[in-house]
């Protein structure tokens, strides 16, 4: 191998690494997106479902401590899903060692999620999503939900929509 040949390889490997390197990094930031907007459709998929297993109201709020709501459309700090038997929106769970047990007759700590790391949502108003017994949401409309990725570029932004019924879209969004 003479010297010309292997310059010419370098630059050959250089310029597809200065190619693909960004579009690999991107790629990452897509899957990390995605990954994060699944966790949050998972636990709405789970209030739901408790709520239809159990026959009671179950809610999910948004929460900075993951213990109780935090009272604000800001879902960045994370969510909690419970149980809530007297539609108050407020988790009344046990605490010390039967905290673990859930009574029939109490509120009871179904998920907790902590502060998203690649993203922030918005939660256009809502601050928590309540679903009855049926299967569908206390809301008088459908409520819509934004998660933006951090440093975002072309459509790394999801809106997620939930009917009335409980149904739920996920989107695709430009960003802001």
């Amino acid at each position: 191998m003479t010297m010309v040949e292997l310059l010419i390889t370098i630059v050959v490997v250089t310029i597809l690494l200065a190619l693909g390197v960004p579009s690999f990094q991107e790629f990452i930031k897509n899957n990390r997106l995605t990954a994060q907007t699944n966790d949050f459709v998972t636990a709405i998929q789970l209030a739901r479902s408790e709520a239809v297993k159990r026959g009671s109201f179950t809610t999910i709020c948004a929460s900075t401590d993951q213990a109780t709501c935090s009272g604000t459309d800001n879902w960045s700090t994370g969510w909690i899903v419970f149980s809530d038997l007297d539609q108050d929106g407020v988790p009344d769970v046990a605490d010390g060692p039967t905290a673990a047990l859930c009574e029939e007759t109490e509120d009871c700590m179904i998920r907790t999620s902590g502060a998203l790391t690649m993203a922030t949502m918005d939660g256009a108003g809502n601050n928590d999503i309540r679903f009855r017994p049926t299967g569908m949401t206390n809301n008088a409309t459908a409520v819509t939900f934004t998660m933006t990725g951090y440093d975002c570029k072309h459509e790394q932004a999801r809106n997620i929509r939930i009917t009335r019924m409980g149904h739920m879209t996920v989107s695709h969004q430009p960003c802001p």
